[in-house]
């Protein structure tokens, strides 16, 4: 091996280890530390009877599902929690993803949502999950990983066999949470078209 090669080698070798060491210390930057579901009656609000009552769609439950995560940067942009979830009814089995980018993330305890609507429960599960798998990307890279499955094992990408729904996973701000959502979840990005 002549002196080129070699340092041709080390410089390949040290670009990959520079690389991993920075995916690394990104993923010790989040950590999810708990995933909740459960089924949430919607907010009532005093001007809701101004507009012919409450709507019916209102009175039924919805499905909230909720990340906790730590950060630990000081602030932090473009902080996206990809939502993976699979609900089960009578042994038919639907998958679901959605999708929300956090801005202006400031060192702590976090909270990010995602609901889905009671008619899309119904038809789908009556609010009954099998698996919701979280996994919060930063600078583009996956950063932190969580999945709860009610005690049954599933493969480490279990989405990927599975055809998603889209659209039924709503951010906070597109449900009737929207007035007090920035109480409770982090800020979102906003989806910017020209």
């Amino acid at each position: 091996m002549s002196l080129k090669q070699l340092a041709s080698g080390c410089a390949i070798f040290g670009l990959i280890m520079a690389t991993a060491t920075s995916v690394f210390s990104q993923s010790a930057q989040f950590e999810i530390k708990d995933i909740r579901q459960q089924l949430v009656n919607a907010p009532t609000y005093g001007g809701a009877g101004e507009l012919g009552g409450r709507p019916s769609t209102l009175w039924r439950q919805w499905l909230k599902i909720e990340v906790q995560f730590d950060s630990k940067p000081e602030w932090a942009d473009d902080v996206q929690v990809k939502y993976y979830v699979l609900l089960t009814d009578q042994g038919n089995s639907k998958y679901f993803s959605g999708e929300i980018t956090h801005m202006n993330v400031a060192r702590g305890q976090h909270y990010s949502a995602m609901f889905m609507q009671p008619n899309s429960v119904k038809r789908y599960s009556n609010g009954q999950y099998a698996v919701v798998t979280a996994r919060v990307f930063y600078n583009g890279a996956v950063v932190s990983t969580r999945t709860e499955a009610q005690g049954k094992s599933v493969p480490a990408s279990w989405w990927e066999k599975y055809t998603p729904i889209m659209g039924c996973l709503l951010p906070p701000q597109e449900t009737p949470w929207a007035p007090v959502a920035s109480e409770r979840f982090e800020a979102v990005k906003p989806n910017l078209r020209q």
